[in-house]
């Protein structure tokens, strides 16, 4: 205990310990996750060369120099009390590997009693553990699941319940992605992580008995994206009648800045036609494309379509209608090596969506051979449906193969069977794509299906 709580034990000591065998004759479990691989495109590392490259990264959260890397982390870890904590939970984070069963819940068990014999008391045992079993919440929430949803926030902040909680979890959280694989870590992670923690860390300061004032969050929305607009020359009666159109879901869904760009586009536009904006400026790690047309039920598929053409990958979707049918869609784009669209390209990419959302034929997908690095892999397809709370709607997930032109075969199957998609969350996992769906028929229902696998897509 005094190594953990040294200074500079994560640096050098450590490694050294691992090295030449002190970890393992010390602790037991650590010698079960010496050497051992894991066989797919996401983790690079044995498991315990995973760890040790965690305790380095959870070090570099002291330093200045990787402030811009890591701002929250550079700013929560010198005030976390209790380091040892993190650092112990860290240790044992993974240590339940390769031996059957939920290696979270495995840790979990062990840390607590290593805790205990190592003189820590039973609330801090407790937390240990805890944030062992939980280490995967918060980056499961962020990329998985509608974080500008207040109840998605609500229930994140019951699990994590307090603030020294959020601050170790988030911490654990940027050392596990970082150490997992290099090239994991993106502004759009660190994005999606930051806007997790600062929505919970507001829900918990303000208790999670007083839940947010929606309309009150709307009314604040649409004065700043009035004031704006009304800056730039458009008379607030025009911007009225436009926004009447609108459903109150979208000022809840979009910020002020959103709601001033789409507008100030859309009163210069003649309404019947499509329009496509680009983003100029990186938005959440990525590049916002804006979709206004004519609602139909393969638009979704022709969008995502034309931008797999452009060898873009979504990242994000989220799907609205206005009262009058119109789609008020907006996705967040990355290039293939994980940036923003360059502003050489936003020209390209915004005639490329107008000519396939004014195309009245098939989809067309590219068919591209799948990456050298993919064909060793193979991933079972896995399609479940799961009831949200409200019941009017579906929460689709879906696991396979990450290949070339997936997601753009899968809008096609949406298409097929006249299934309409409200959100869309990507998550690729090395060779494996997790993407989860909030979908309903296009009479509005929720779909009824148990699990199977749609027509169109496989494993290959």
């Amino acid at each position: 205990m005094e190594l953990v709580r040294h200074p500079n034990a994560l640096t050098r000591v450590f490694t050294l310990m691992h090295r030449h065998g002190v970890m393992s004759a010390y602790l037991p479990q650590w010698s079960q996750i010496v050497g051992q691989m894991q066989f797919d495109l996401f983790h690079v590392y044995t498991v315990d060369e995973h760890t040790i490259r965690l305790l380095k990264h959870i070090n570099r959260f002291t330093k200045e120099k990787y402030r811009e890397r890591h701002p929250i982390c550079c700013e929560v870890l010198p005030r976390i009390n209790k380091r040892e904590l993190l650092i112990m939970a860290a240790i044992f984070h993974d240590i339940g590997k390769g031996r059957g069963g939920d290696h979270s819940e495995i840790g979990a068990e062990e840390v607590w009693q290593v805790c205990i014999d190592h003189g820590l008391s039973k609330p801090e045992a407790n937390l240990v553990s805890w944030l062992v079993r939980n280490h995967l919440l918060m980056s499961v929430t962020a990329q998985r699941r509608d974080i500008y949803d207040p109840d998605v926030i609500r229930e994140f902040a019951s699990k994590v319940r307090d603030e020294e909680r959020l601050d170790l979890l988030v911490c654990l959280t940027v050392a596990d992605i970082n150490a997992t694989n290099p090239e994991l870590w993106n502004s759009w992670k660190r994005t999606l992580l930051a806007e997790l923690y600062y929505s919970t860390q507001r829900a918990l300061r303000r208790g999670l008995e007083n839940p947010p004032d929606v309309r009150d969050r709307i009314r604040h929305n649409q004065h700043l994206a009035s004031a704006l607009l009304r800056s730039q020359g458009f008379a607030a009666q025009e911007i009225d009648v436009l926004w009447h159109r609108f459903k109150a879901d979208y000022f809840l869904r979009h910020t002020h800045k959103q709601i001033a760009w789409h507008s100030a586009h859309l009163l210069q536009h003649d309404k019947n036609e499509p329009l496509v904006l680009v983003s100029k400026n990186a938005t959440r790690g990525g590049t916002e494309i804006f979709v206004y047309s004519k609602d139909r039920v393969s638009l979704f598929a022709r969008v995502v379509a034309a931008l797999d053409k452009k060898n873009l990958s979504v990242h994000d979707a989220q799907i609205m209608t206005s009262k009058d049918g119109f789609a008020l869609d907006t996705f967040v784009v990355l290039d293939p090596n994980g940036d923003a669209i360059t502003p050489d390209r936003h020209d390209t990419v915004v005639n490329e969506v107008c000519n396939a959302l004014k195309s009245d034929g098939p989809v067309k997908i590219v068919k591209r051979r799948a990456p050298r690095k993919l064909q060793h892999f193979t991933v079972k397809t896995k399609v479940d449906f799961l009831p949200t709370k409200t019941g009017k709607r579906t929460l689709m997930e879906l696991v396979a193969l990450d290949m070339p032109g997936l997601l753009a075969r899968v809008g096609a199957v949406f298409a097929k069977e006249s299934v309409s998609v409200h959100a869309a969350k990507i998550t690729t996992i090395g060779e494996r794509a997790e993407d989860f769906f909030i979908v309903t028929h296009t009479d509005g229902a929720a779909n009824r299906s148990s699990a199977g696998q749609p027509e169109g897509i496989s494993g290959r």
